[in-house]
């Protein structure tokens, strides 16, 4: 799986919602990918948050700041690039 394909199927992959077979090869993916594996840990840091209504640590909302900005400066294209190739 490449970077790309990950940062795809990250929130399906992190809200349970992809099948078994994509859900295995994310995981195997983000576990061996220097880039892929803390982007998904800063994107499941932030959900596990919400998730308890907390404010996500400063490092979370900093990368989720700087996708945004990726997001308005480039378009979604781009910043879905941004989002799996860190």
């Amino acid at each position: 799986m490449s970077c790309r394909e990950a940062a795809g199927m990250l929130q399906a992959c992190l809200d349970g919602e992809a099948d078994e077979d994509t859900a295995r090869r994310f995981a195997t993916h983000v576990e061996d990918c220097r880039r892929c594996g803390p982007e998904t840990a800063v994107y499941q840091e932030i959900k596990n948050s919400l998730a308890r209504q907390e404010v996500p640590d400063e490092t979370s909302l900093a990368r989720l700041r700087e996708f945004g900005t990726a997001l308005l400066a480039s378009g979604p294209r781009e910043a879905a690039r941004f989002g799996g190739a860190r």
